[in-house]
């Protein structure tokens, strides 16, 4: 509250300037994470003289020297220390342990990370102590909410709303943060139980509250007294479970209005294989193909396949969203695109080298098979998160080693965390 942000800025109820030199070496040490030296804060005291010397009131020039700090490098970019690994000074400690904290936690080290920093005690297994603390505690639903958003696009999920007529259960049910909730809450479980990662592709499980049940079918599994809250589910259904049956999933790489095999079909060949499909050539121009007497997309979409231009990306892409177009805008199951029931939906696809599947099962057994595309493509969204930057081809024998680890522990995703942080790439 008001009352204690006042306390911890002022260091009492009232404002004491003989504190004043005290009070900015303990805030700038808490905003630069990390030890101040003694010239820094001799720096920042001049400002507040000077501000005093200016004809300001002792309170005034202690509150803009706290801007200054606010307005430092040091606050507000991470530290470019050399890390921990080459090192294993002080700077280097705490350079490692706000990457750590921001990694798992989207905050500054807390106070027993930077206790540790300063007693250069961040090495191997207490970095891994460290990192399972902060992954399974409360602060993680940061970490989890902000790479799921990211990796996934869950972000972007509303940016096109479903047709409020046509759709009208997503909002009565408010099934916007539910679902989003629902590929957290998969999320953190996982880590929790230090699950494999394949279960993103392949579980038969998933979470979710009794408005989110309803849209799968299975309503009777959450208590009528408890509706609002979340509970593990469990599907029969085999279209059902891993990400491809999550209705985030399925909402987010749909227009709101309809469904496209080809938004699907790159969402799948980018988050789920790790392949971004090329811009068209520049010297390509708009391509309206003739799509007259086509009355399905399925139909639409191979008139355009006709196209030179256009099918060699196409054939690559658009299985797997005709796999999933079982499914409607936001994610419940049909067989038919119309009300009518005139026009039944084809799901089967055939890959490039005469792979074919029949529906998002078969699909989802494809995508295990190559599973360590699947496996790679998570591995290096986790470090794009953790680095802030993209992957490059000297990264992949970092990759390579972290994939290698992983497979020994069956791919558990507390274990791929914590190998991502004691790879080289996160402590360099």
């Amino acid at each position: 509250n008001k009352t204690k942000r006042r306390l911890n800025l002022l260091g009492g109820d009232e404002f004491q300037s003989e504190q004043v030199s005290e009070l900015v070496a303990s805030f700038a040490r808490r905003a630069f994470r990390r030890p101040v030296a003694d010239e820094e804060v001799e720096n920042l005291m001049r400002i507040f003289e000077s501000r005093v010397a200016d004809g300001h009131s002792e309170l005034q020039a202690y509150k803009d020297t706290l801007k200054a700090v606010l307005c430092s490098p040091s606050f507000l970019y991470f530290s470019t220390s050399p890390s921990a690994a080459e090192t294993n000074d002080e700077s280097g400690q705490h350079a490692l342990a706000e990457r750590l904290a921001y990694f798992l936690t989207s905050s500054m080290p807390d106070e027993r990370l930077s206790s540790l920093a300063d007693r250069d005690l961040l090495q191997a297994d207490k970095l891994k102590e460290e990192a399972v603390r902060l992954l399974t505690g409360k602060n993680s639903q940061r970490f989890v909410a902000d790479f799921m958003d990211s990796w996934l696009g869950l972000r972007m999920l509303g940016t096109m709303p479903p047709d409020p007529e046509d759709y009208n259960v997503y909002y009565a049910a408010s099934l916007e943060e539910e679902m989003k909730r629902e590929s957290h809450l998969f999320m953190m479980d996982l880590i929790n139980r230090n699950g494999s990662a394949m279960e993103f592709l392949q579980a038969s499980h998933s979470f979710a509250n009794r408005d989110l049940a309803k849209l799968y079918g299975v309503a009777e599994q959450i208590p009528v007294e408890q509706a609002g809250e979340f509970h593990r589910i469990e599907f029969t259904d085999p279209k059902r479970g891993g990400l491809l049956g999550q209705a985030s999933v399925l909402t987010v790489s749909a227009n709101g209005v309809e469904t496209s095999p080809v938004v699907r079909g790159v969402w799948v060949s980018e988050k789920i294989m790790g392949i971004s499909p090329p811009l068209p050539p520049d010297d390509v121009p708009d391509i309206d193909p003739d799509v007259r007497g086509a009355t399905t997309i399925r139909e639409q979409l191979a008139k355009h396949r006709e196209l030179a231009t256009c099918n060699q990306c196409h054939r690559k892409i658009d299985p797997y969203g005709f796999a999933l177009e079982g499914f409607d805008p936001i994610g419940r199951l049909r067989t038919f695109y119309d009300a009518q029931r005139k026009q039944p939906i084809d799901t089967s696809g055939e890959l490039p080298g005469d792979k074919s599947f029949s529906g998002v099962s078969e699909l989802k057994a494809h995508l295990i098979d190559q599973k360590e595309f699947f496996l790679r493509t998570l591995t290096s969204s986790l470090l794009i998160h953790a680095l802030g930057r993209e992957m490059e081809s000297s990264d992949r024998a970092e990759i390579d080693a972290i994939l290698a680890f992983v497979s020994e522990q069956e791919f558990g995703m507390q274990d791929l965390i914590i190998a991502v942080i004691l790879s080289d790439l996160f402590q360099h």
